[in-house]
């Protein structure tokens, strides 16, 4: 993709318009020029470049090891005495600072958004919040037509979120708390689950190789899921490595030499 460039009043505005224009939030992000002060116009000119696909790990193909499967499992089963085995854990995040709620106005400004641009997508849908965690104003979706929404690896909500984000910032100002979370039929869960089991699963192999592996670019909240999940085993170490929104997590045995990786496809 050739790199294309978006204003905004905001950073958060200028990505949710590139989200828009191009119907996905893989791509890369550089930020070429911020203006405004106090007797000018905030401006945020932005790039952004396409990235490879975020690998689904919640699909078949989540696997990272190759030949015999049951030799791996038999080998890291003879291994548990040796070390302790960390068991795939939901990872939640640290509680936040209690923030206030919204005016109820705001919720049903943001409740008739949600379920306005659904219908611009063609589809019929209810949004109501269900929770507040901190400054999270976690909204439910209600839709028959929820697999659609939600989209392949989650691109159609995630994009549904970030303009949700950009319209809360317009009804409740810029300088508001609050952020808006989306799901659907239970959809956040069941992808943290999937990214810790994953994760869980490439350190094993990086154990087992005494290597390291590469994964594919992920946002911020999925590298910190990598990252909560790794941290209390004492064979893998995780870094981060890559510029922009989207970097990559690198999860290496201990010991090992950085050289000897293989890539997530």
């Amino acid at each position: 993709m050739t790199p294309m460039e978006f204003e905004g009043r905001t950073e958060q505005e200028a990505v949710a318009r590139a989200a828009a224009e191009l119907g996905s939030e893989s791509f890369d992000v550089e930020i070429l020029e911020k203006s405004g002060g106090l007797f000018g116009r905030s401006k945020v000119r932005i790039r952004v470049c396409a990235l490879t696909a975020i690998p689904d790990p919640m699909g078949a193909g989540d696997s990272v090891s190759n030949g015999n499967k049951s030799n791996n499992r038999k080998s890291r089963s003879q291994e548990t005495n040796k070390r302790k085995t960390v068991e795939p854990k939901k990872i939640i995040e640290e509680p936040e600072t209690p923030v206030d709620p919204p005016p109820e106005k705001v919720l049903k400004d943001v409740s008739a958004f949600i379920e306005g641009m659904i219908e611009r997508m063609g589809f019929t849908g209810t949004a109501a919040q269900k929770d507040q965690d901190g400054a999270k104003l976690i909204f439910e979706i209600t839709s028959e037509f929820s697999n659609i929404l939600i989209g392949k690896k989650g691109k159609n909500l995630d994009a549904l979120q970030l303009l949700s984000n950009v319209y809360l910032n317009r009804v409740a100002g810029d300088e508001s708390p609050w952020r808006v979370v989306l799901d659907t039929e239970g959809y956040r869960a069941r992808r943290e689950e999937s990214l810790v089991r994953m994760a869980h699963r490439v350190a094993d192999e990086a154990t087992r190789t005494r290597s390291s592996r590469l994964l594919e670019p992920m946002n911020p909240f999925e590298r910190r899921l990598i990252h909560t999940a790794i941290n209390d085993r004492d064979d893998v170490v995780t870094k981060s490595e890559g510029d922009g929104l989207y970097k990559r997590v690198r999860i290496m045995a201990k010991g090992a030499s950085r050289g000897r990786s293989r890539n997530r496809r």
